[in-house]
């Protein structure tokens, strides 16, 4: 993957009329949702087994995320929040406290589970490694990566994941050599403006990922064209998000050809 700066990548695209196409990377390159979802299922049968309490209902994955989502909402990291909230959340769940009262509860002080502190870590220690399973690419990535590559497409990857993460992830399902550029930073409408500024006005900036409220809406705002990959995974503060410039693509294969049918 090259390292030259934003701004000599920028120089490059304003000799050009390719397009400059930012890409999320989680969910929208990869399926991170599958390897949350294999390890959320373990975690809660985990649980499950150092409480003894089997409270779950039948969607044991949909029982989790209810839990994860009222943490989330509650925590400035968002997803990101510390593992071992989760499990003392589902603890206060499966001793019968609704997921936002389960939230709270543990909001207010995590140590206080009928699970002992080594057993606890272990637990965490489980999961932690399920989720470092590296991602397999989603349908049509590596086709459509190829396509914009061939078309002479800047391809800039927008991620919150962190750069050495999300490099890693590259180089093991072997597309880093699509990437022009990686940015690691929040995704607001003042990065966005600045990247539109800087690939200048030769060619159209788009924006491809699964989440309208980060991805999209964002981009859409900076005046970005926007395109959108619904993933399987959809927040609760997901639910009725839309943006006004958005197109729906089905697969990232889908995205690529609606970018490359405008160049």
């Amino acid at each position: 993957m090259p390292h030259s700066s934003l701004a000599s990548t920028a120089d490059r695209s304003r000799d050009r009329t390719t397009p400059v196409v930012c890409l999320d990377a989680d969910n929208t390159l990869w399926d991170t949702d599958g390897v949350f979802a294999a390890a959320q299922l373990r975690l809660l049968a985990n649980v499950i087994t150092a409480t003894g309490i089997d409270m779950a209902k039948e969607d044991r994955l949909a029982y989790v995320r209810e839990i994860d989502q009222e943490l989330a909402s509650r925590h400035h990291l968002g997803l990101r929040y510390p593992a071992r909230l989760l499990i003392a959340a589902l603890c206060h769940r499966l001793l019968g406290n609704e997921p936002d009262v389960a939230a709270r509860k543990t909001w207010k002080d995590p140590s206080t589970i009928p699970v002992a502190k080594e057993v606890a870590e272990e637990i965490e220690n489980q999961y932690l490694s399920d989720l470092s399973v590296t991602p397999r690419l989603l349908p049509g990535v590596h086709t459509g990566l190829e396509r914009l590559h061939h078309a002479n497409a800047i391809l800039v990857l927008v991620t919150e994941g962190g750069r050495d993460r999300v490099g890693k992830l590259l180089r093991a399902n072997k597309i880093a050599r699509y990437i022009n550029r990686v940015i690691d930073a929040p995704k607001r409408k003042e990065l966005f403006v600045r990247l539109r500024r800087l690939f200048g006005s030769n060619g159209s900036v788009y924006m491809i990922g699964d989440q309208i409220t980060r991805d999209i809406q964002p981009a859409a705002e900076a005046g970005l064209r926007t395109i959108h990959i619904p993933g399987k995974f959809r927040p609760i503060w997901e639910t009725g998000a839309a943006a006004p410039t958005m197109q729906e693509a089905s697969t990232f294969e889908d995205a690529a050809n609606a970018v490359l049918a405008r160049a």
